[in-house]
């Protein structure tokens, strides 16, 4: 009997927390204190060299969140009204957000039903003159497909941002998806693999970028003279320490995290209802912020089910899987009055249908704690699953 009918569930205990707080976060709090110097900047600028040099860039900044990165990274390049930056709708609402603090136009393209990024293939249906720049998104931490989307941006000359801000860790034939594309933003919120509570990476190879996104960072001034409107975005020495610590557990739980995905995608070929999420041969590191699958909606239809009451049952069987992101263009925001006055007009919310698939239909996710616990953690999924689909008839009736 399923649980959510009364029956036992298969798993009753949690899955492992986060964030995962260590002995090292509390030593280096502890230092931070003791020294007093909490404005010096010691901890920051240590932190960012450090990131840069294992990144195989020349520039690092932390600051404030991963939505001021974006913003700033926009801001530094000059875009802003009158200009418009693509992005895929199946992100979280900061990539949209960053875009219309900085005054330009989001324009959507549509996402590639296997991995849910944002298509090489329709990207350049979008690019007019007014194109500035692209956001290409790593969600879940998989990266896009870079040598694609690098070859399209400089061609039309556009910017490549990429919007790394769940992929820490995560690299492209070898190379750190940081130091890919023309700048890169991470973001290390709560939940993210690398957190200090709130904050935000920026990375790039780009002097010009780098001296303007000091300058603004330093309150706008150059020698002494203001000379564009700047804004203190920086992160405090507290949370320069975490990140420090943090880091240091980083590549360990990166290891975790693939070797409990690939198992995870092993016990998932027994289903023919669901697929994990394509795996690019390219991609030498995947992050895995969240584990990606696709509840085949036509297979499910077969036994009257549909995925909301699928994710439903799962649930009660002590899986906290989700049905993931909604589009951006169906959200109030992308057409609120703010907005609008934010940007000068309005924004293009016609439904794309792979983003539409995924979101209504198809998609489903595993946040990441999950994939850090043991293989019976793993195999509580699969087994949940089985379960699960063995009593359709049984769902069909929720």
């Amino acid at each position: 009997m399923l649980a959510i009918q009364g029956g036992t569930p298969i798993r009753t205990e949690k899955y492992p927390a986060w964030p995962r707080v260590t002995d090292a976060d509390r030593s280096i709090l502890s230092a931070v204190v003791l020294e007093g110097e909490m404005h010096s900047g010691k901890y920051r600028r240590a932190f960012e060299e450090r990131f840069a040099a294992d990144c195989g860039v020349k520039h690092c900044f932390a600051v404030a969140n991963g939505t001021v990165s974006l913003e700033l990274i926009l801001r530094a390049y000059g875009i802003g009204a009158g200009d418009e930056v693509i992005l895929p709708p199946y992100t979280f609402v900061a990539t949209l957000s960053s875009i219309v603090f900085a005054g330009a136009t989001p324009v959507f393209a549509d996402i590639a039903r296997g991995n849910y990024l944002l298509d090489p293939r329709v990207l350049e249906e979008k690019i007019t003159p007014r194109t500035r720049a692209v956001v290409a998104v790593a969600v879940a931490g998989c990266p896009p497909m870079l040598d694609e989307l690098e070859e399209i941006c400089r061609r039309h000359g556009v910017r490549l941002i990429v919007d790394a801000a769940q992929a820490v860790g995560a690299a492209w034939r070898d190379r750190r998806i940081c130091a890919c594309g023309d700048v890169a933003s991470i973001s290390c919120q709560n939940t993210k693999n690398l957190t200090c509570g709130e904050g935000g990476l920026i990375t790039t190879n780009d002097d010009v970028l780098a001296e303007k996104l000091a300058c603004i960072l330093g309150g706008g001034a150059k020698d002494g003279v203001y000379i564009t409107v700047g804004q203190d975005h920086g992160i405090s020495e507290y949370q320069a320490a975490i990140l420090t610590s943090q880091y240091g557990k980083l590549g360990g739980e990166i290891l975790l995290r693939e070797k409990n995905a690939a198992y995870l995608a092993g016990r998932l070929k027994e289903l023919d209802f669901v697929k994990s999420a394509s795996y690019d041969p390219r991609i030498t590191c995947h992050a895995f912020h969240l584990y990606l699958m696709r509840f085949e909606r036509e297979v499910l239809a077969e036994r009257g089910i549909t995925r909301r009451q699928f994710l439903k049952a799962m649930n009660a069987e002590g899986i906290p899987v989700s049905a993931g992101y909604m589009p951006l263009y169906t959200f109030p925001c992308t057409v609120s009055a703010d907005t609008v006055r934010m940007i000068g007009g309005h924004i293009d919310v016609t439904p794309l249908p792979e983003c539409q698939r995924a979101s209504y239909e198809e998609g489903a996710w595993l946040t990441q704690n999950l994939l850090l616990g043991t293989r019976k953690d793993i195999d509580d999924i699969a087994d949940a699953m089985i379960k699960v689909w063995a009593h359709a008839d049984d769902v069909r009736r929720l």
